[in-house]
């Protein structure tokens, strides 16, 4: 697939903004054209699958995820396969809107909602999984109201690159000063994405 070949050849860092960028029209081209949705959340398939089993989500849970897109597709599968009731939030209104339009062409509007909103802003005490994806800017001040209001049981899972040996960048230690690390998975299929599993210090 297009998607998966793009981000096999990205590096931590270097292509951020240009990978970050590229999502962002290809999701706004693909929301024209409902036939294709399906084909863009298999993309997500196996990312969500690891980041279930990493977190052990169930249907009991109460999923965020912070900068869901146009294209919501990790709300949505996370929903289908673990029946926990799921809200992304968006600060962009326009991808609020096809966001909005997407749960309702599947549909799941009972067990995904799609809020407008600022993450520095948001509540996160309401949240047992707190889903932070790769894009989100910024994204260190994002952690840190996080780190600061998330419930004490909550887990984060914090989507983000690898160093060429799959571990933690050095940009990413920061994490350890706001969290406890717990493990990480990495997305063989997508070049050097990885999650990492954080939960409140204590």
């Amino acid at each position: 697939m297009l998607l998966k070949n793009v981000s096999r050849k990205i590096k931590p860092g270097s292509l951020k903004k240009l990978s970050d960028y590229l999502f962002i029209i290809m999701e706004k081209i693909i929301v024209k054209f409902p036939s294709f949705l399906s084909a863009y959340i298999t993309y997500y398939e196996d990312i969500v699958d690891n980041e279930i089993h990493l977190a052990m989500i169930t249907n009991k849970d109460t999923v965020l995820h912070i900068g869901c897109g146009s294209l919501p597709a990790t709300s949505l599968l996370l929903s289908q396969r673990t029946g926990a009731a799921t809200i992304g939030i968006e600060k962009n209104p326009s991808s609020v809107k096809d966001a909005q339009q997407c749960v309702r062409l599947l549909p799941q509007e009972n067990t995904v909602q799609i809020h407008h909103a600022n993450a520095l802003q948001y509540p996160m005490d309401s949240s047992t999984v707190i889903i932070v994806s790769q894009g989100i800017e910024p994204r260190y001040e994002v952690l840190t109201h996080i780190a600061r209001t998330m419930k004490l049981d909550a887990r984060v899972l914090f989507r983000t690159f690898s160093s060429e040996d799959g571990a933690i960048t050095p940009q990413d230690n920061i994490l350890s000063t706001l969290f406890s690390i717990k493990k990480t998975v990495l997305h063989p299929q997508h070049g050097l994405l990885m999650t990492i599993l954080l939960k409140k210090k204590t």
